[in-house]
């Protein structure tokens, strides 16, 4: 079942002035390129993280941030509606590697890793922001920051509020 935001809130965007779907300001291939240099910035080679993927191989990090990243950016946010994607989407299949996860390992990911996924899609929406604006460097004064975030946490708590509406029904 899909659940998704009204459309005049989708096409409002949100109180930054991103749309919902950062695809609008730019494409496909750009938004995962980002994503990428993101999810390379983390030490993937720190012993901790090492050992835990050796003892859990169905973790997938890398490919759950990447998916979800690139679900939230682009208007997609109910776990189930992702899980799905990974079949019909070509892209989301590609980002899952043709081996998608469970709509509940894709809400399990999103709980257990809520601040890294901030972090992400915001670094996402000041590149877009660039990109759409044209600007180089782009210095992130306190109220840009906390708008971004407040961006990156509506869409979280959207995936979450829509997850918890589809267990209801």
């Amino acid at each position: 079942m899909i659940i998704s935001a009204g459309k005049e809130d989708l096409e409002q965007g949100d109180p930054l002035g991103l749309p919902w779907d950062v695809r609008e300001w730019v494409e496909t291939e750009q938004l995962l390129e980002w994503i990428d240099a993101e999810v390379e910035t983390i030490n993937w080679q720190n012993p901790g993280v090492v050992a835990f993927e050796q003892k859990h191989p169905q973790f997938r990090p890398r490919m759950f941030l990447r998916l979800l990243t690139y679900a939230y950016a682009s208007g997609t946010y109910a776990s189930e509606d992702i899980a799905d994607g990974c079949y019909r989407d070509e892209t989301l299949r590609r980002i899952c590697e043709s081996d998608p996860p469970t709509a509940r390992a894709i809400a399990a990911f999103r709980k257990e890793n809520r601040g890294l996924l901030q972090w992400f899609l915001m670094e996402l929406f000041k590149h877009a922001i660039k990109h759409k604006f044209k600007v180089g460097d782009l210095l992130v004064s306190p109220g840009l920051k906390r708008s971004l975030a407040d961006a990156a946490v509506a869409r979280i708590d959207l995936a979450r509020h829509m997850d918890r509406g589809a267990r209801e029904e």
